[in-house]
């Protein structure tokens, strides 16, 4: 009988049985998988590499970071402070440091502009420089700060973070919150008379921010003598002032050699980043001039010496001693 043929293989047919041939060869007898599919080798900590059956790498680095090397490298320019601005409601802690902000160029001219165009328009004129860290609408209207305000300024040898907190009793815990923030202080107080007695006296806040800040670990105080121009620059309202002040600070765990004082007026922006006997101060009060005087440092003229005048705020700010930081104990 005739055998019948066989039939033909297509071309699609030959290429699978091709390629099951070829996957046999390289997966080997025992089905393990081609190198090409295996996963990439792990990495130990000695830097050697070794295959892992699922594919996954495992890293192992037994490199160490130096904690306080890190944080020098980070401040080897300058030396943060957290700075909190503290006081009785209505001592100008607001205004002051606006006009310090827009003195030392954090506030462009065209910001400032506008915030006195739009405190004329609703009849606060002279909130326009408290309106750079009053931003809600509400503090705005009312001419209180509410929240702790924030911000950021440089001195010749500090970087500031500023925490502009508010001053009236009813915002006593917003006060707190930024106050446990602070590395050191500025306390405001109204030399006007019987503000600054409103504010220390009976149930101020002046005494009351005080204690807390102390309470809450802040050692170096500049104490801001504000709105001395409302009574002439009067030398001898200023030593009233730092007397009483001294003694309450120094009786409630300060210092002496850490309280500093510094007759300011933050409307006008008299000695807040220039010293009053700067050459490009033209503005400086003959009254201010006439008494405030640094006597450790003299200049000689005409073969007699002469005080130069005390230092401004920003002086004052940037001679802060670095607190010790808990990585610094490490």
């Amino acid at each position: 009988a005739q055998t019948a043929p066989k039939p033909a293989v297509g071309p699609a047919v030959k290429g699978l049985e091709q390629l099951k041939i070829s996957n046999d060869s390289s997966g080997g007898s025992n089905g393990s998988r081609p190198q090409s599919q295996q996963g990439p080798p792990s990495t130990t900590g000695t830097g050697t590499t070794t295959p892992t059956d699922s594919g996954t790498p495992l890293v192992k680095s037994k490199r160490r970071i130096d904690v306080a090397a890190e944080y020098a490298k980070n401040q080897r320019d300058r030396d943060t402070l957290n700075l909190v601005v503290v006081g009785h409601v209505d001592a100008g802690k607001s205004t002051l440091m606006g006009h310090l902000l827009y003195a030392l160029g954090q506030v462009n001219e065209r910001t400032m502009r506008k915030f006195e165009r739009d405190a004329e328009k609703i009849g606060k004129g002279s909130f326009a420089y408290a309106w750079v860290l009053d931003e809600t609408d509400e503090e705005r209207a009312r001419g209180v700060t509410m929240d702790v305000a924030t911000s950021s300024f440089a001195t010749k040898n500090r970087r500031f973070t500023l925490l502009d907190s508010p001053g009236h009793k009813d915002f006593v815990p917003n006060m707190i919150s930024g106050a446990s923030r602070a590395d050191v202080a500025v306390l405001v107080v109204d030399a006007s008379t019987g503000e600054f007695e409103s504010g220390f006296d009976g149930n101020g806040q002046t005494r009351e921010h005080a204690i807390l800040i102390r309470s809450l670990g802040v050692r170096q105080l500049v104490v801001a003598v504000n709105k001395l121009d409302c009574v002439g620059w009067s030398q001898g309202r200023y030593a009233e002032i730092v007397d009483r002040l001294l003694a309450f600070l120094t009786g409630c765990g300060y210092l002496k050699d850490d309280v500093r004082f510094v007759p300011v007026s933050g409307l006008k922006g008299t000695n807040l980043v220039r010293r009053i006997d700067d050459d490009a101060n033209s503005t400086a009060p003959a009254e201010l001039q006439a008494w405030y005087v640094d006597e450790t440092n003299t200049e000689h003229g005409q073969g007699e010496a002469k005080a130069k005048a005390g230092p401004c705020l920003v002086d004052l700010l940037d001679t802060f001693a670095m607190p010790e930081r808990p990585v610094s104990k490490a």
